[in-house]
């Protein structure tokens, strides 16, 4: 009797346990069912959310391309806003949030065509969401690097940010310098960029690898390309290469000149005036006289009299500095607020050197000094534009943009410093030139926060051989000093350790405003997606 009791009790736990195993077994199934659903409609709301925010973009974009460039109060009437017009087009038909904040970005509405749009669509709990700009400033402001002309990438630079060829690139894995006039090559590794950076060509592509022949030929002192080494299959895989699908908008030297000028002089853009001065001036160097003449500016003979001299004097007036060939400023603070400094003659900016304020230099520039300099500037040089021995930051939170007609001489930066900060800059600012530009960086030690472009001239003599364009000479590693050639190492991977290191600074097209050169075109530049 008790053995059958007992089995009766264990035929009822096991079935007992059985029960409970499968009814967990049936919570779980049903649990990740409705897990895997909500999954599914995560995904889907997001890819929803990023697909409405996309076609936003990209028929915005379409739009603006097609607007002719006429005033700023005409572009918000073209756009309309969140309430009327095309914006609330868009905004209804794809379910987005178009916020408008240019004046977040303290942007002079109603005399410049930048705008700056939030776009965005919910996603869950979170947005999905894009800033677009909207401005009428040249193309080679949304580049890292790049060139009109033909682009070269020799050794370990490290690039964040898009690179622009108009022409050809040429990649290698040595870098060349040079060293009481001798010429030298040393093997090291190729350059590397971020993982969102795109190298635009839209000419051939040609990369060497050392290991299987040389590089160049130092013989006729100048770096020659051994052609016969370079392919394109000898280009490192890391780097994403495709051709520009977009229009490339350049800047006209000239008529940006010409145009600062007469906002320097008080004449309102867009008048009949400002229009028969551009039309009827000539070169800007005949505009600037003829300026003058007309007692457009403050005439300044001294540049120790022009600190007391925006103090004191309370007119509206942008200031020339005149009457010798050539002037100092070093150990000074300087604001022009809203006026703009002419210089007739070459500047020099020396050590401890704080300036705020638009410059136009009818001469060349020189920057130098070991303490540095502090700009928040646009300034604009007819001659060559050479930067050494010293480092760049900004001011209050603004840069500098130098924009040079002749040739951009950047060397000599942080020479043999070994102390390598990836995210701490050493030149902070934009750097263009009509010309051509060379950077060795094999004892320097650049880090730019900011973008450098040489739009390429074929007339002006290229002194060390390298094709025309911008050409980057980057070594990694340590470098003490280069009467012994650095050492060849080409597993150096630590991008750290490059001595050219250039991040993309988008902000520039905001923060540097009627400074900026302008081009007769609108376009839209799309900043990265995100998910907050």
């Amino acid at each position: 009797m008790n053995e059958k009791g007992y089995s009766l009790v264990l035929v009822m736990l096991t079935v007992t346990v059985f029960f409970i195993i499968g009814l967990t077994i049936l919570s779980v199934s049903i649990y990740q069912a409705k897990f895997t659903q909500v999954r599914v409609e995560d995904v889907t709301s997001l890819h929803d959310a990023v697909k409405a925010v996309e076609e936003t973009v990209a028929e915005l974009k379409a739009k603006v391309e097609t607007l002719p460039l006429s005033t700023p109060t005409q572009l918000d009437l073209d756009l309309g806003n969140a309430q009327t017009g095309f914006l609330s087009e868009l905004m209804k038909r794809h379910s987005v949030t178009i916020e408008d904040i240019t004046k977040e970005k303290e942007i002079a509405r109603n005399k410049l065509f930048t705008r700056v749009f939030r776009i965005s669509a919910p996603y869950g709990k979170k947005t999905v969401s894009r800033e677009v700009i909207i401005t009428n400033a040249p193309s080679f402001l949304k580049y890292a690097i790049g060139s009109r002309k033909n682009v070269t990438l020799n050794g370990g630079s490290y690039i964040d940010g898009n690179i622009y060829a108009g022409n050809d690139i040429y990649v290698t894995n040595v870098a060349n310098y040079i060293y009481n006039s001798t010429l030298y090559s040393v093997q090291t590794t190729f350059p590397t960029t971020s993982e969102k950076s795109i190298l635009f060509a839209n000419g051939n592509r040609y990369g060497c690898t050392y290991e299987k022949g040389v590089c160049y030929n130092l013989n006729n002192n100048k770096f020659e390309y051994s052609l016969l080494n370079y392919s394109e299959h000898e280009l490192p895989p890391s780097l994403l290469i495709q051709k520009e699908t977009e229009d490339f908008i350049d800047v006209d030297f000239s008529w940006t000149l010409k145009d600062k000028l007469l906002l320097a002089a008080g004449v309102e853009p867009f008048s009949y005036e400002y229009a028969n001065y551009i039309k009827n001036s000539g070169d800007p160097e005949h505009l600037f006289n003829q300026l003058k003449e007309n007692e457009a500016f403050s005439l300044v003979d001294d540049v120790m009299l022009l600190k007391d001299f925006i103090k004191n004097n309370q007119n509206s007036k942008s200031i020339v500095l005149q009457s010798a060939p050539s002037y100092v400023f070093e150990n000074e603070e300087l604001n022009l607020e809203d006026k703009w400094l002419i210089v007739d003659g070459d500047l020099y900016l020396g050590n401890n050197s704080k300036l705020k304020g638009n410059i136009i230099v009818f001469g060349d520039l020189i920057i130098n000094g070991k303490s540095g300099v502090q700009l928040a500037s646009t300034i604009y040089v007819t001659g060559k534009t050479s930067i050494y021995d010293t480092n760049i930051s900004g001011l209050d939170n603004e840069q500098v943009v130098i924009l040079s007609k002749g040739r951009l001489e950047l060397y000599r930066v942080n020479e043999f410093n070994n102390s390598f900060s990836f995210e701490k800059e050493n030149l902070q600012g934009y750097f263009y030139t009509e010309s051509n530009a060379v950077i060795y960086a094999v004892g320097s030690y650049i880090n730019i926060k900011g973008g450098l472009f040489a739009r390429g001239n074929s007339e002006q003599t290229i002194a060390d051989g390298f094709s025309e364009g911008v050409t980057i000479n980057a070594y990694r590693g340590v470098v003490k000093s280069l009467s012994e050639p650095p050492n060849s190492d080409p597993t150096l991977t630590n991008v750290s350790e490059s001595r050219f290191i250039i991040r993309h600074d988008k902000n520039v097209l905001i923060a540097r405003g009627l400074g900026l050169p302008f081009s007769k075109r609108l376009h839209v530049i799309i900043d990265e997606l995100s998910v907050k």
